[in-house]
């Protein structure tokens, strides 16, 4: 409602002839201008406050996926690889040596080089020897891969047969014979793949496992 202005109220007031006085009028017309104006003032609505934006919390960082990761597995034929995504590569008896220690040394995560010796005095001739961390000992001859040895745990079989395992999951595992004849321990074979036992009977483990030329001096 919009207020009436004071002088509008005045001049129409004196108009009239019969008007009466003046300061009535006056006071009568300023009393009319302040009720309108009240009136006008209590008729607008304030603005409504604009609202406030709800705050968005911070999406979470994703979190990092793992490194793709493969795997090493021994066997009587040599070594087989593992893929992260599971496809599997035979590294057999007879591969080049550096394509091996290559091979071998990235599946690891070895950051160093493995070391290599040579054995002169192997009854097949000179041999030589890659060494890494984990136990696993690689044996070449003419710079082709010739054999392994293990005697840490970690590394296993495809069926699980490892340094450490009993006597009775090797059983399960594998069609085994021992060698009574040895004179380096209780010695087993299974396949193309031999090894040895902390104890005879059911109290055994596996103590090492190798395939393919060894060097043992008997």
């Amino acid at each position: 409602m919009r207020a009436i202005p004071f002088w509008l109220l005045v001049r129409d007031l004196t108009r009239h002839k019969d008007a009466p006085d003046m300061r009535v009028i006056a006071r009568s017309a300023l009393a009319l201008a302040t009720v309108l104006t009240i009136a006008a003032c209590e008729g607008s609505p304030e603005p409504a406050a604009a609202p406030v934006a709800a705050a968005t919390p911070a999406a979470a960082e994703a979190p990092a996926p793992p490194p793709a990761t493969g795997g090493l597995a021994i066997e009587g034929e040599g070594l087989r690889l593992f893929s992260a995504s599971g496809s599997a590569r035979p590294v057999p008896f007879g591969t080049p040596q550096d394509v091996v220690i290559g091979l071998v040394a990235g599946m690891l995560g070895a950051r160093e080089t493995p070391e290599v010796t040579t054995n002169s005095e192997c009854g097949e001739g000179p041999v030589q020897f890659a060494s890494f961390s984990n136990g696993l000992k690689l044996a070449f001859q003419d710079e082709k891969f010739a054999g392994w040895f293990l005697d840490a745990a970690g590394l296993t079989t495809v069926d699980g047969v490892g340094v450490g395992t009993t006597r009775a999951d090797l059983d399960g595992a594998r069609t085994i014979e021992i060698d009574p004849e040895s004179t380096l321990g209780i010695e087993f074979q299974a396949g193309d793949m031999g090894g040895f036992l902390t104890a005879d009977g059911a109290a055994g483990t596996v103590e090492s496992l190798y395939a393919g030329a060894t060097c043992f001096f008997r």
